[in-house]
């Protein structure tokens, strides 16, 4: 018999073996992708569907930098929030420190809301939060503008539904000076044609806002937070953040 060929056969076949389980093990490390649940809600242009959207196009991106896959689901914004508070969501985006429920674990800001005043034409104009004070702010229900402008006692908020109902009072001197932001405010405003009656700077915000994840603040929730906020550093490098959100 044969001895050394037999030998030789077993050594051929356990590196076949081992070759084969090599190759097993590192598909099956490529395809272990982590999967989070998160939730958003539908803003304009930002979350239009759980497929659409400029913010969609952020976390897909944020997928393929950190290996990990999102399962959206889309709600109201307040079911959100509350949500979140009993668990019955794990995470959710995007979010405000103003209304950020604690505890819990934001990522770093992956963008920053511009709060601008808007004054009829010809009025001296508002580029910082001090400059409200005292006079009659139109705002709007439910929206953020920031600690620093809400804390302010001497400043006067006036809530309504929307920038539109802002503007009218806006024009019948019922208010003096209307806050919003560069997207939703901006829009009411071309929409009623009344641009050239109105100044406004949005490159002199009265306000800046962070806008984050929010995560659990305890075991995997921490992780995932700083999992996310790595990817967001690496987006920002490249230089996707500054192209879809200026």
């Amino acid at each position: 018999m044969n001895y050394c060929a037999n030998d030789t056969l077993i050594a051929q076949s356990k590196r076949a073996v081992c070759a084969i389980l090599m190759l097993v093990v590192s598909v099956g490390h490529c395809t272990n992708i982590e999967h989070i649940d998160i939730s958003s809600y539908y803003i304009p242009g930002l979350v239009e569907s759980e497929s659409k959207g400029v913010m969609i196009d952020m976390l897909r991106k944020l997928e393929q930098v950190q290996q990990i896959k999102f399962n959206l689901s889309l709600m109201p914004t307040v079911r959100v929030q509350k949500s979140f508070q009993t668990g019955a969501v794990y995470s959710y985006f995007p979010e405000l420190e103003e209304f950020r429920p604690l505890p819990s674990c934001r990522t770093v800001s992956f963008m920053q809301k511009k709060i601008i005043a808007i004054t009829r034409r010809g009025e001296p104009p508002i580029l910082d939060a001090s400059d409200l004070e005292g006079k009659r702010v139109g705002a709007v229900k439910g929206y953020s503008y920031g600690l620093a402008i809400i804390n302010n006692e001497n400043i006067a908020l006036h809530r309504v539904n929307n920038d539109t109902v802002n503007l009218q009072k806006l024009f019948a001197g019922r208010i003096d000076v209307i806050i919003g932001d560069v997207h939703s405010t901006i829009a009411a405003i071309k929409q009623s044609k009344m641009v050239a009656q109105l100044e406004y700077d949005v490159d002199r915000p009265v306000a800046l806002l962070d806008v984050f994840f929010v995560f659990p603040d305890h075991g995997y929730g921490k992780i995932h937070c700083e999992q996310v906020s790595k990817g967001i550093e690496i987006l920002k490098e490249q230089g996707d953040l500054k192209r879809w959100f200026g």
